[in-house]
C-alpha cells in the first residue's frame, strides 16, 4: 500500500486474520491512518471447532494474585479481537506506539460515514490467495457469537439493508450514466469546436 493523506478503508471481508494485522500495523506505525469495516467477516484459519477451544482457553486464562481485576481482559466482539492482533504487533507501551493505534479505527458492518467511500482489499492477506484450497477456516463473527458476543443478528440486520440500498444506489447512477451517453451521443458535434479539437 502506499501512503495517502486520506484515511485507508479496508474491507475486513475474505481477509486472514493474523497477515491483515500485520500488514495493518506495519501501516499505522508509518504514519498512514487506515479504517477496516466489516471485522466480523474477517477469516481465521483453521476449523471453527479448533478456534473455539483455543478462543475457549484463552478466556480461562486470569489473573494469577486476584482474579477479579485487573485483566487480561477478554474482548468478544470481532472488531476487538482484531485490535488485539494488531497491538501485539505494535509496541503499544511507548508514544510511537500509542500514537499509532490512535490512528486505527475498526467497525462491524459499514457505518453510514465509510459506506459512501471506495473500500480496498488487501491481497497480501486474502484467504483465496494465501490459504492453500481444501484448508478449513471460519469466520470471526462465528467464533464471536460462539464466545458470548451478542450482536450478530443486528450487524446482518444492518448490512442487508445496507445493501439493498447500495444496490438501488447502483442502479440509479447506471441509468444516469445511459441517459447521459445516450444525450452525448444525439447532440451533433459544432463545426466550430471541432475546428478547434473540440
Amino acid at each position: 500500500m502506499s501512503f495517502s493523506s486520506q484515511p485507508v478503508v479496508i474491507d475486513g471481508k475474505g481477509h486472514l486474520l493474523g497477515r491483515l494485522a500485520s500488514i495493518i500495523s506495519k501501516q499505522i506505525l508509518s504514519g498512514q491512518k487506515v479504517t477496516v469495516v466489516r471485522c466480523e467477516e474477517i477469516n481465521v484459519s483453521g476449523s471453527f471447532f479448533r478456534n473455539k477451544l483455543k478462543y475457549h482457553d484463552y478466556l480461562h486464562k486470569r489473573h494469577i494474585v486476584n482474579p477479579k481485576k485487573s485483566g487480561p481482559f477478554h474482548h468478544r466482539a470481532p472488531s476487538r479481537i482484531l485490535y488485539k492482533a494488531i497491538r501485539g504487533m505494535v509496541p503499544h507501551k511507548t508514544p510511537r506506539g500509542a500514537a499509532a493505534l490512535k490512528r486505527l479505527e475498526l467497525y462491524e458492518g459499514i457505518p453510514p460515514a465509510q459506506a459512501k467511500v471506495k473500500r480496498m482489499v488487501v491481497p497480501a492477506a486474502l484467504r483465496v490467495l494465501r490459504l492453500k484450497p481444501g484448508r478449513k477456516y471460519c469466520t470471526l463473527k462465528r467464533v464471536s457469537h460462539e464466545v458470548g458476543w451478542g450482536h450478530k443478528d443486528v450487524v446482518d440486520r444492518l448490512e442487508e439493508k445496507r445493501k439493498v440500498k447500495g444496490q438501488a444506489y447502483h442502479e440509479r447512477k447506471q441509468a444516469a450514466l445511459k441517459i447521459r451517453a445516450n444525450a452525448e451521443k444525439s447532440v451533433a458535434p459544432n463545426a466550430l469546436l471541432t475546428q478547434y479539437g473540440y
